[in-house]
């Protein structure tokens, strides 16, 4: 064999063997790593696998018990340039899957479908009330841009059994949010479901920003006293019976 040959066949091995040392990187090397640099405090626990396909028992973010984590990459997402990764996100009493996709400069998440437990993400994150019923997902597009824009976002949340309030959460039967963009914003579309609370309105979100709420809000007559009361004290209603109330949420 010519000596270009034996060249070619030792440079095809180093490359076979620096990507299998690649495909076998413990995600727990990648995330010493990647960890110093990340905006917020994140802890790991129980994190096993691969780079490439892998779990986290626990994450903490902020000091705030975010639940489980494992991740499968997507070698499709390379034609594009992308890092592929098919999710399953698993906080306390909920399941979230999605797909993935992580450019240059921006994250494109698909197919998030999943349901999670109102009371439980309340608690975990603190919430000054209490919450119950359960959020479920169903999100085919939402992509971001340099992590503070809203480029695309389809899909529809429901609150499903909604109630909040203290100190005990008052019925407000089922409530919804369909989502789409605006110059760089999400928008939600708000609406109910014929229960205890009339909703109409609108919100808007971006990254690093507060959700900008503008609603008008009823309480109808199968509605519990202690939510009468509550929505009278935001304002008054207007000859239909609607109180207009608008508000900034961190």
């Amino acid at each position: 064999m010519k000596a270009p040959g034996i060249k070619l066949i030792l440079w095809l091995s180093l490359a076979l063997y620096l990507l299998a040392l690649v495909w076998q990187l413990p995600a727990s090397v990648v995330w010493k790593r990647v960890s110093p640099s990340l905006p917020a405090e994140v802890e790991l626990s129980g994190l096993s696998g691969t780079l490439w396909r892998g779990q986290v028992a626990s994450m903490t973010v902020d000091r705030v018990d975010q639940g489980g984590l494992q991740w499968d990459w997507r070698p499709a997402g390379l034609l594009r340039g992308n890092i592929g990764l098919d999710l399953v996100w698993q906080p306390r009493n909920g399941q979230v899957n999605a797909n993935l996709l992580i450019g240059a400069r921006r994250i494109l998440l698909q197919d998030v479908r999943g349901e999670l437990n109102a009371a439980t993400m309340a608690e975990l994150n603190r919430a000054p009330f209490i919450l119950a019923g359960s959020w479920l997902l169903d999100v085919p597009r939402l992509e971001l841009v340099d992590m503070d824009q809203v480029v695309a976002a389809e899909g529809r949340l429901i609150w499903q059994g909604a109630a909040g309030g203290l100190p005990q959460p008052l019925a407000l039967g089922d409530l919804s949010a369909s989502l789409g963009h605006n110059d760089g914003w999400m928008t939600l579309d708000l609406d109910d479901q014929g229960g205890p609370l009339g909703l109409q309105g609108n919100a808007r979100w971006r990254p690093g920003q507060p959700m900008h709420l503008d609603t008008r809000l009823q309480a109808r007559p199968d509605a519990e006293p202690g939510l009468v009361a509550g929505l009278q004290m935001l304002g008054q209603p207007d000859a239909q019976g609607w109180i207009h109330w608008q508000a900034q949420l961190q």
